[in-house]
């Protein structure tokens, strides 16, 4: 991936379709693409679209194709070159025809996410909003568009950099102590106090933001619900009912189902992910048992289980040590054949109305509650997780050492990490470390 490479390729699917979508971006995009008109492309305004026949040679018989096409000057374009979209007809036979027009006359095939790279490169996103229009792209579900669309927005780059900023001038506020010959020790053990309280509030901060990554990345992918229960409680035909198809075969002869059997459902805006599991008993069959043990795994897996029993509810020890940690919903079924549904949660009769479960689910998950998330991706998370553990580790360092040098370069460590999330290189950390110190103290003037 050269970022200077002049780069095209197709931005809609691969498929024919009535439109499609090519993007040429680079330092001589407008001088390849004057290669396929007969205009003067200097002549053509930024931002305008203009209905254009696109040739693969000076002949007036190598016509491709007639589209729309927009030009976007540097630096005013998404990928900070000169960006041409040209909206053509879809076929896949006149894509490759462009395309391999463009790669004649100077252009080359893009690699995967190489316009967002331009992008990035030409400071017109950091590596936040790069990620962040993937997962807007890549939602599953309502809800991942609409947590996708929050991210995007770019508070969270204001808050890494405003949190980034505060750490820098602790910084600074601690090597003014060690550059002043004249303070003394009343002085920086007072400063310490001040930055441990600015910290402890730090913390309380990112620890929230943390907390709400960790939801908006569960309801994001997909929340992972498994059915469990002894042989013939209704697990298959739970799961065919909230799936309104027959997915999974149902009889009257314990251990039909010997393996897993998955299927997905969006349920008020947010993806789920439903798994029938093996009937879970005690029993001699070698294969019943493997489909056991895959139940139990699909319990460690699961962010909430429905354990479902026509009767009473089993207190076998290993399945009460599987589910000792998980949320659990108990679903008494078959009531309309005189279950009394012991320690059940909810009471099921019949699967025709599944709302009061759905409900109930929403309830355990918590998944009502409103969130509003900076971040979202796993990396983000286990970089919110690093964040949170260096802050506590300077707090108990200003505690136990209230030693200047150990306590800023526990500061700048994290400044470190903040500028890897943003894709900044470690070493504009020092570089912002002394900007900051002189732009607000005058050290030796």
């Amino acid at each position: 991936m050269l970022i200077f490479d002049t780069i095209c390729a197709l931005a809609t699917p691969p498929y024919r379709s009535a439109l499609a979508l090519l993007r040429l971006s680079g330092p001589h995009a407008l001088e390849v693409f004057s290669h396929l008109i007969k205009k003067d492309i200097q002549k053509l305004e930024s931002n305008h679209a203009y209905l254009l026949k696109m040739y693969e040679n000076e002949n007036e018989d190598s016509l491709i194709d007639e589209g729309v096409v927009t030009i976007y000057r540097a630096p005013k374009s998404y990928t900070g070159f000169d960006l041409v979209e040209m909206s053509i007809h879809g076929s896949p036979l006149i894509v490759e025809m462009l395309l391999s027009t463009l790669v004649k006359y100077g252009a080359r095939r893009a690699e995967k996410g190489e316009f967002s790279a331009q992008a990035y490169y030409n400071k017109k996103i950091d590596l936040l909003k790069a990620e962040g229009i993937n997962d807007l792209i890549n939602a599953r579900s309502i809800r991942g568009v609409k947590i996708a669309n929050h991210t995007l927005k770019g508070k969270n780059s204001e808050e890494i950099s405003s949190l980034h900023d505060s750490l820098l001038s602790y910084v600074a506020s601690l090597e003014y102590y060690v550059e002043d010959q004249f303070s003394d020790d009343e002085e920086y053990l007072e400063e310490f106090k001040k930055i441990k309280k600015a910290l402890v509030e730090d913390l309380n901060k990112w620890s929230k933001i943390t907390e709400d990554t960790k939801k908006a990345n569960q309801q994001y992918q997909g929340i992972n619900v498994a059915i469990i229960g002894e042989p013939n409680v209704g697990k298959s035909t739970l799961l065919n009912a909230i799936l309104n198809e027959d997915k999974a075969i149902v009889s009257p002869i314990p251990g039909t189902t010997r393996d897993t059997i998955e299927g997905d459902k969006e349920i008020k805006g947010i993806s789920f992910h439903f798994s029938d599991t093996a009937g879970i008993r005690k029993t001699e069959d070698i294969i019943e048992n493997l489909g056991i043990d895959r139940s139990y795994k699909m319990i460690e897996k699961a962010d909430l289980v429905l354990y479902l029993a026509d009767n009473d509810f089993s207190n076998e020890k290993e399945l009460e040590d599987k589910l000792k940690n998980k949320i659990t919903i108990k679903v008494g079924t078959k009531k309309d054949l005189g279950n009394k549904g012991i320690n059940a949660d909810i009471l099921l009769s019949s699967y025709d109305d599944l709302s009061p479960l759905f409900d109930l689910i929403f309830s355990k998950l918590d998944l009502d509650a409103k969130i509003d998330p900076l971040f979202l991706g796993q990396r983000e998370e286990d970089y919110l997780n690093k964040i949170i553990m260096m802050i506590k580790d300077t707090i108990e360092k200003i505690d136990t050492t209230k030693e200047i040098d150990i306590v800023s370069d526990s500061l700048i460590n994290i400044c470190h990490v903040l500028d890897t999330m943003l894709g900044n290189d470690e070493s504009k950390t020092l570089e912002d470390v002394y900007n900051t110190l002189f732009s607000h103290f005058c050290l030796g003037k």
